[in-house]
């Protein structure tokens, strides 16, 4: 996070007090909060708990119901901010996204006028309740399952009630199907 910040900075980026909110990469919610909390203290700012829930809160809404979404994260907080609300026009946002703990970038968006009629509020959270609990037995058979390297055929059966769907690999290719 200090590495993606020094260069963001050194890039001529925003100063950070002029983001509204910051969109973090977000294994875990908690991470979110102290990932602020370490950028806030880096850049020689008091951490007061107030400030870091105004800036990170509203980004965790989604992702502390989901769970680890992975890459998606840090846009699912995106999400749960824009469809907070608060009404963010013309307010800077910032963005902190890494993979796998040895690369990581910081950058900045703001957001445009009428984003509001753009939303799709309702279908995320009606997405978030047709979720289904699964056991730890069935999290642990989904976990463990890979996908042969020979470059064959090899579908999977269909299991989710979104919109698209990994359906399986032919010739080293991932397909896809809604």
């Amino acid at each position: 996070m200090q590495g993606a910040w020094k260069d963001y900075a050194e890039q001529g980026g925003r100063a950070l007090t002029e983001f509204r909110a910051f969109c973090y990469h977000q294994p875990f919610t908690k991470m979110a909060y102290k990932a602020h909390r370490h950028l806030l203290r880096h850049c020689g700012l008091d951490a007061e708990a107030a400030d870091v829930d105004r800036a990170v809160q509203p980004t965790t809404a989604y992702n502390s119901v989901i769970g680890n979404s992975y890459t998606a994260s840090m846009y699912l907080g995106l999400a749960a901010l824009l469809d907070s609300a608060v009404d963010l026009t013309g307010r800077a946002v910032g963005f902190l996204s890494y993979g796998s703990g040895s690369v990581a970038e910081f950058f900045a968006g703001e957001v445009v006028p009428g984003y509001r009629t753009h939303l799709r509020t309702a279908q995320h959270r009606a997405a978030i309740d047709r979720r289904q609990d699964i056991d730890y037995a069935r999290y642990r058979e989904l976990h463990q399952l890979t996908f042969p390297a020979d470059g064959g055929d090899h579908l999977r059966p269909r299991e989710t009630t979104g919109p698209y769907r990994l359906a399986g690999l032919s010739g080293h290719k991932r397909l896809y199907e809604s």
